[in-house]
């Protein structure tokens, strides 16, 4: 197949998604672009296998997309008659894209094929950072490091964007088995496990939520020192992800956090507007 074609398939799979990721990258050059999308189709795959399939079907489906990986990263990725293959193989090449954040992406997979409870904030991170942190660094990797700090800043604003996603999506993730805020800090606000497994709103839930936002914030303020730290023409991209999540975030503790009643969202006039926003910002910092 063509690489051409090849990143096409990907381009779709990216826009089909729904995702704030696919405005942003639209403001990303060609080469870097079309990267991203490799990089997002193969996580794609990733977050199916794990909320589509169940048990051993879940694990071969993952088996399936390290497979993909590895035929990528292999010598004959060009000639692989699947389009990811040889689309991821060439982003890995032109890039330079390591193998770990790929290796660690899956293990994140592999928590939340199990019940999900979190005791600690700790381990709530360690989590983060596997789902979100590890594609923060394949994207500055694309984006175009200037310093060594770039990758880890670039793993906060994982962090952030993560954080934030846990908070939007609390009922759906609840009613999966999955509980992503930390035991220990659920118990300090006075807001039980039985509390949010039944998605009751009360004073605790509000003091709960106050501390994850607050907690969210602070990654996303450090997040802000990637932004010099990267190539110029990756900036728009960059702008735009984090204007749209961090809106996101601002728009959940505004609703005084009622995300159980319907899912907060920023809307496409908005995000239209943000998109704008990112267009005219200068490409310098």
């Amino acid at each position: 197949m063509r690489l051409m074609q090849a990143y096409k398939v990907c381009e779709r799979i990216t826009r089909k998604a729904g995702s704030s990721f696919y405005y942003g990258m639209r403001l990303l050059p060609p080469a870097k672009r079309f990267a991203i999308y490799a990089v997002y189709a193969w996580s794609r795959e990733c977050d199916d296998a794990v909320d589509e399939y169940q048990g051993q079907a879940a694990l071969d489906r993952l088996d399936r997309v390290w497979d993909i990986y590895q035929r990528a990263a292999g010598s004959m990725y060009a000639a692989d008659p699947n389009p990811l293959v040889h689309a991821l193989g060439d982003a890995i090449r032109r890039f330079q894209l390591p193998e770990e954040p790929f290796a660690s992406l899956l293990k994140g997979m592999r928590i939340d094929m199990q019940p999900v409870l979190f005791r600690t904030f700790a381990e709530l991170r360690q989590y983060c950072e596997y789902v979100a942190g590890t594609i923060g660094q394949l994207c500055v990797h694309i984006f175009g490091p200037k310093h060594p700090d770039a990758e880890s800043l670039a793993v906060d604003m994982g962090i952030a964007l993560q954080l934030t996603n846990i908070l939007r999506d609390l009922r759906e993730d609840v009613e999966r088995g999955r509980v992503y805020l930390p035991l220990e800090e659920l118990a300090e606000a006075g807001y039980s496990l039985e509390d949010l497994r039944n998605l009751r709103y009360t004073p605790a839930f509000e003091v709960l939520m106050r501390r994850q936002v607050a907690r969210a914030r602070q990654y996303y303020e450090r997040a802000l020192g990637l932004f010099p730290l990267v190539e110029a023409d990756s900036l728009r991209c960059l702008h735009l992800l984090y204007s749209v999540y961090y809106e996101l975030l601002q728009r959940i503790e505004a609703s005084r956090f009622h995300v159980f009643d319907n899912r907060i969202r920023v809307s496409k006039p908005r995000k239209m507007q943000l998109i704008w926003g990112a267009l005219w910002q200068k490409q310098t910092v």
